[in-house]
């Protein structure tokens, strides 16, 4: 008897601890320390609906959905960069909350990996750039993965409405400029310049109008410094500093 209740114990407490396992090692990852922890908030961003930070004595845990500001850390231009390339953006500011604590210090970098380039097509549409966000660098050489995507409706890079706009309109005035010229020139030898002008800068610039609307798109490019945000698609723990 005393046998089998001894083997029941050690079989009770094995048959714990196996099943248990994955709770212990999620514990031994993130210790208990519900007196030690306290909810923080970065500072106020207009793409971002939530701004909330776990901080502990072990770590920082900023929350997902959180959007972030990066910033280009050199001119970039698809034209020249392939898939497989790397590109990299920096924290200028570093990352800290309203309350005071430093989640990413100045001068880190983030590291991102070119996926996919899709080139300029016909009928201005415009170069896209697919990229993964990999991993942030510290200064101290420290790196951390992150899981992350670009903020907004698209999750990749592309220029708006307003340069491929820009684009056309400086086909219009510089196809329109030429035509113009012809236009007064045909004018001119049947004596009427003014009914000339009208003419020519009329089909000139119908001719620019429709040459930038056919013709391809544009690559994309952003300045040093320029600023992208990005919203975070899991949990970001960085290591106290």
């Amino acid at each position: 008897m005393l046998f089998k209740k001894s083997l029941t114990v050690i079989l009770t407490i094995l048959f714990s601890l196996t099943t248990n396992a994955p709770l212990l090692a999620q514990d031994f990852e993130n210790p208990p320390c519900d007196n030690e922890v306290r909810v923080e908030h970065l500072k106020p961003n207009k793409y971002s609906k939530i701004n909330l930070v776990k901080v502990t004595d072990f770590s920082n845990i900023v929350q997902k959905e959180n959007v972030i500001e990066i910033s280009f850390s050199q001119n970039f231009n698809s034209k020249y960069y392939q898939a497989g390339d790397f590109v990299q953006f920096d924290f200028l500011e570093g990352l800290s909350t309203q309350e005071g604590t430093c989640i990413i210090p100045c001068g880190s970098s983030l590291i991102a990996k070119i996926t996919e380039i899709k080139k300029p097509k016909w009928f201005s549409r415009n170069a896209i750039v697919c990229i993964k966000f990999t991993h942030i660098i510290f200064p101290d050489g420290k790196n951390i993965p992150i899981c992350a995507k670009i903020s907004g409706k698209k999750d990749y890079l592309q220029l708006g409405a307003k340069d491929t706009a820009k684009k056309i309109a400086a086909y219009t005035i510089s196809i329109g400029g030429v035509g113009s010229g012809l236009g007064a020139a045909i004018g001119v030898a049947a004596g009427h310049t003014i009914t000339g002008l009208i003419i020519g800068g009329s089909v000139g610039g119908g001719v620019g109008l429709l040459s930038g609307i056919v013709s391809p798109g544009l690559h994309y490019k952003a300045k040093k410094g320029q600023k992208l945000p990005i919203e975070l698609k899991e949990n970001l723990k960085t290591p106290k500093l």
